[in-house]
């Protein structure tokens, strides 16, 4: 499957999967360090094998129940819009390729809005980074990126925060594929 000599893009990004093939690819991003790698990343497998990229942002507020939840509406909808317009831009500067790819942001849970994501757009591969945390803040903060790999319906690609161009450090996670 993998070639003995992966081949370099002009991002200095290696990729060893000259006999895989991901028509569609999920890429749910934060605006963390990790975004820009990320999306590097689902550019150049987009690039290999003429996939489409839904680039994916979840907006997930927490409303104590003694808030009022009336202006929560009008506040997802301008976040929303907002983080949007950003997603689209950095997209634009980041793929002038003729890589065919779709930006979204929806509301909820970040691990359940994925795994719905991966599952309605029939991805065939999910990438998406993590954060370098503390040990307290693992232990204090619902892991996204350990549920999504549980439960997705198709591989998933982890990029650790903080590589670089020339060290690439992922961990593939493969759950069952549905495909």
């Amino acid at each position: 499957m993998n070639a003995p000599h992966p081949r370099k893009n002009g991002n200095g990004i290696s990729l060893r999967l000259d006999d895989v093939h991901f028509p569609h690819v999920l890429a749910p991003v934060d605006f963390s360090a990790g975004t820009l790698e990320t999306l590097r990343y689902a550019k150049t497998l987009a690039d290999k094998s003429e996939a489409v990229v839904d680039v994916l942002h979840v907006i997930h507020l927490s409303v104590d129940r003694n808030e009022a939840a009336t202006p929560r509406r009008g506040l997802i909808r301008t976040m929303s819009e907002g983080v949007q317009q950003e997603l689209k831009k950095l997209v634009e500067i980041l793929w002038e390729s003729g890589v065919e790819a779709t930006v979204s942001v929806r509301e909820g849970r970040a691990h359940e809005v994925i795994l719905h994501a991966a599952r309605s757009t029939n991805a065939a591969l999910t990438i998406m980074g993590t954060r370098n945390r503390s040990w307290l803040s693992g232990v204090l903060r619902r892991d996204t990126v350990k549920r999504v790999i549980k439960n997705s319906p198709c591989p998933v690609m982890v990029l650790r925060a903080g590589m670089t161009k020339t060290t690439m450090n992922t961990t593939v996670a493969s759950s069952q594929c549905q495909h």
